[in-house]
């Protein structure tokens, strides 16, 4: 086949790929559906960790508030066969920590086996790590650290 021919064919075949290509979205119909994209994850993730957010913030609430009941009612079978709740009170009415609301942040949770890890942000305090336990469809308290140090009062 001579060049010429060679040529006209590569051009035929170049122009009709050309009209078979997709183009692709617009930059801003991309951006648009990126935006859109992070605010369901973000909406997801605000859904997930709700439970553990409520459940953090109850108990804050409670403890700030000296409604020591309410609070030993918010933690797991776990915790609660080991600390009788007149320990509990006597003990957690001293810990500072516990004495003002501090906003919560649930940075990210781990499940296995019926536990949940919780890390998150107390005000604040800072670093914090809650474990959970669901019981009765309701999340429990089972643990808290701040600092890597366990800040419920703990078994006599």
């Amino acid at each position: 086949m001579p060049f010429c021919a060679r040529a006209a064919c590569s051009f035929v075949v170049a122009v009709s790929l050309a009209g078979c290509a997709k183009s692709g979205p617009t930059p801003d119909e991309q951006r648009a559906a990126d935006e859109q994209r992070d605010r369901e994850l973000q909406a997801e993730i605000a859904r997930t960790m709700a439970p553990y957010q409520r459940a953090v913030e109850s108990f804050l609430a409670a403890t700030s508030a000296g409604d020591y009941t309410a609070a030993y009612g918010m933690l797991a079978p776990s915790y609660t066969n080991m600390v009788d709740q007149a320990a509990f009170v006597e003990r957690i009415k001293t810990n500072k920590n516990f004495q003002k609301r501090v906003d919560v942040k649930i940075l990210r949770t781990q499940t296995q086996a019926g536990t949940t890890h919780a890390r998150c942000i107390f005000g604040e305090l800072g670093l914090a790590e809650v474990d959970f336990s669901t019981a009765g469809g309701t999340q429990k308290i089972s643990s808290i650290k701040l600092a890597g140090m366990q800040a419920l009062p703990s078994a006599p």
